[in-house]
């Protein structure tokens, strides 16, 4: 510093301030960095301990949404829906800040409002469980814990967000109890159609919250790398009370599988099925319902019978089982002697009093207790289901050579590999004496000709008969039709042809005669309708008990019927199979026929419907018909044109909902009260449709179970309700 600067008193004083100013900063420094020191060395245990307490990001798997399955009209029969929990954090300020008496008295208000919106006939809900679930929760001092243990959809979470004490107030806004609670939006698979083929869709593996979701069987197992999607990455972080997830990489969205089945056909399928097996106490059933042009699967349903008696799909029989088909493959055994040139349709079978004996064994038809059938002809063999006419056809062409008879057999296709879009498909078995020789006895081919000593799996029996209702042509069964992603084609199934004649052309018309003569002469009476021809084969097998044989614990049967309809031009084909009926006599026709029948004739009515103004009148009523209750016009406009005798047509008057009774041999029409705002309505007997729209003009919201007419409402006629309340209504057929 030069001399006149140190001499200038206003450079003497800059430099003091400068002095003064970085001796502060340093000591500031020396404070800093000490206690850096001390944190790091003497408190250091202490926070990083406050440390593992803080909310860190974390790092989640964001789970893509699983693609939908739908049906032939593009209806979803598989859908992954979103579902609300609701969490507490009783650690949150608003209720911590709250006084016990003030806290205890919300609780009381939500745990009412929960079990009003959320209790249903078959689950009651109460105010008391809930609290006592809650007050573990603040024993704990739980951050997420369960308002409810129950999914809930958006809606109801809407209803009690509109509901106290979770509803906002006004000019106060959110009150503690919804600013403590915290709403979580997941997914899971959906069945809008509930049970209806829910085997052959098939279902997921349990959550499908974190990570993947996973096909458990059916075509969700099949097609599960395809709906199932890719993973997406994100954190998530803790702010202001709440997580809030952020999103890195976002899911990538399943594809969708179109299926060849039509849940109208579906529901038809499986209502005659369940019916049948109610009836006669079966322990489980199949049905399946085959396009007979295109091979596409239209319906099939498989029910097996519970401990309490009630019957659900619980596996697939129509693609696994292995039982022994029965006489349904006497069919197939004709069409091998016809071909081999073995027999001629008319060729007369000497079948005597229906007993045969083959070694050491007999073989017996099922007449034989009323003497057998005697001398018939080939073709008749077939129509009456003969045991001995069948194996004497095959005895003569094929003692000599059996495997011979297994070729030809094969031949026809029963036994080829379809290679199913469902898991679980077991091959058709029909041996040949070459592929085990210590297992062929002199009696094997004799019990093979009328379908024992083989399995074959009824989606295989299905397609044989399918091909003599298509000209010969073996098609193969599938189940998927295309499957799309963002809207473009990624994979399709079309119609494949396996075999293009399964047979001469000779054959194929003489087989198609017996079957026909089947139905209108033979075992398969119960078959015929008088609105739909329908041809086919009847069969009926014991089912071996193992090691035990088959007398093992009782016999049991598995009674069949596999045909095609309308005879003269097939469209479907449908085979019927009911394992174990009791107190019934075990017969393919009068018990799996009679489905087919019915199937058959449903399916009719509604492709190609009798317009009503040609229906004829009720001839000579003496049994009055049942008549639900509803709107006036259209009830009283049918029951004169079925010449249905009303007692007094004026005494319902310009009313707009009457509810018809039977009165002295004729349909009284009472007059309902209208519907009014604030009063519960009588809907018992209304159809779902008439009873939505009358709830909804009493300012109901409306919940149902079943399908039908109603038979049961949640709240009693006359009661007083709210606009808004919501009742359940219970329907059946």
């Amino acid at each position: 510093m030069k001399r006149e600067e140190r001499n200038n008193p206003v450079v003497n004083k800059a430099v003091r301030h400068y002095r003064i100013v970085g001796a502060i900063m340093i000591l500031v420094l020396l404070v800093v960095f000490a206690k850096v020191l001390k944190t790091i060395f003497v408190e250091g245990d202490k926070w990083r301990a406050i440390g593992e307490t803080l909310h860190r990001p974390e790092p989640v798997d964001l789970a893509p949404i699983r693609g939908n399955i739908y049906a032939a009209d593009g209806r979803a029969v598989a859908i992954t829906a979103p579902y609300y929990r609701l969490y507490f954090d009783f650690q949150a300020e608003p209720i911590k800040l709250l006084k016990p008496d003030s806290l205890n008295k919300l609780l009381d208000t939500l745990a009412l409002s929960i079990s009003r919106k959320l209790s249903t006939s078959s689950e009651s809900i109460r105010p008391a469980d809930l609290k006592k679930n809650w007050r573990q929760g603040m024993a704990k001092k739980s951050r997420y814990w369960p308002v409810i243990n129950k999914d809930i959809s958006y809606l109801q979470m809407k209803e009690l967000y509109d509901m106290p004490p979770l509803a906002a107030v006004p000019r106060k806004g959110l009150g503690p109890i919804p600013r403590s609670i915290r709403p979580e939006e997941k997914a899971k698979r959906m069945m809008p159609f509930g049970s209806l083929g829910s085997r052959t869709i098939g279902s997921v593996y349990g959550s499908m919250d974190e990570g993947l979701s996973q096909g458990k069987n059916g075509i969700e197992l099949h097609y599960d790398s395809l709906l199932r999607g890719e993973i997406g990455k994100g954190s998530r972080i803790y702010v202001g009370g709440r997580r809030i997830l952020n999103t890195i990489d976002p899911p990538k969205r399943g594809c969708d599988v179109y299926t060849t089945l039509d849940m109208d056909m579906q529901s038809i399928v499986e209502v005659e099925l369940r019916n049948k097996l109610e009836e006669v106490m079966g322990e489980s059933g199949t049905a399946i319902l085959m396009e007979v042009a295109t091979g596409q699967i239209k319906a099939i349903t498989n029910l097996q019978r519970t401990a309490s008696g009630g019957y659900i799909e619980a596996k697939n029989y129509a693609v696994s089982d292995m039982s022994e088909p029965g006489s349904t493959f006497k069919t197939v055994s004709m069409m091998v002697a016809l071909d081999a040139g073995v027999v001629h349709p008319n060729d007369i079978i000497e079948t005597g009093n229906g007993l045969f004996s083959v070694g050491k064994r007999v073989v017996r038809d099922h007449n034989a207790h009323k003497g057998g059938y005697g001398s018939i002809t080939a073709a008749q063999t077939i129509w009456y289901s003969s045991n001995v006419g069948v194996s004497k056809i095959i005895l003569k062409g094929f003692a000599h050579d059996p495997d011979k008879y297994v070729e030809a057999v094969r031949r026809t296709g029963i036994t080829d590999k379809f290679d199913l879009e469902i898991p679980g498909e077991a091959p058709a078995v029909v041996r040949k004496r070459a592929d085990n020789p210590d297992r062929w006895y002199g009696t094997t081919l004799a019990w093979m000709s009328f379908g024992y000593e083989t399995q074959i799996p009824p989606i295989h029996t299905l397609a044989f008969y399918n091909a003599i209702a298509n000209g010969g042509r073996l098609m193969r069964p599938y189940f998927v039709t295309k499957v799309m992603d963002k809207g473009e084609v990624i994979r399709e199934n079309k119609p494949t042809v396996m075999r293009d004649s399964i047979c001469k052309r000779s054959t194929l018309l003489a087989i198609q005669d017996m079957l026909t003569n089947v139905v209108t002469k033979g075992t398969g009476a119960p078959v015929k309708s008088p609105t739909v021809n329908i041809s086919g084969k009847t069969g009926t097998a014991q089912i071996s008990q193992g090691k035990g044989g088959y007398h093992a614990g009782g016999t049991m049967h598995l009674v069949s019927f596999c045909g095609y309809f309308p005879t003269e031009n097939p469209r479907y084909t449908c085979m019927v199979v009911v394992r174990g009926p009791r107190g019934v006599y075990p017969s393919g026709g009068g018990v799996s026929g009679a489905v087919v029948r019915q199937i058959a004739e449903k399916l009719l009515a509604i492709q190609e419907p009798e317009p009503f103004d040609t229906v004829s009148p009720l001839p000579n009523i003496k049994l009055l018909p049942w008549v639900s209750a509803g709107q006036r016009e259209p009830i009283v406009s049918t029951l004169q044109a079925l010449k249905v005798p009303i007692k007094d047509v004026s005494a319902s008057g310009k009313s707009r909902w009457i509810r018809p009774t039977e009165e002295n041999e004729k349909i009284g029409l009472r007059v309902m009260s209208q519907a009014q705002r604030g009063v519960m309505p009588n809907v018992i007997g209304l159809s779902a449709q008439d009873a939505l729209y009358m709830l909804q003009l009493s300012g109901l919201k409306v919940r149902t179970n079943g399908w039908g007419h109603v038979v049961r409402q949640s709240i009693n006629y006359g009661t007083k309700v709210s606009q808004g309340q919501t009742v359940v209504i219970d329907l059946s057929m």
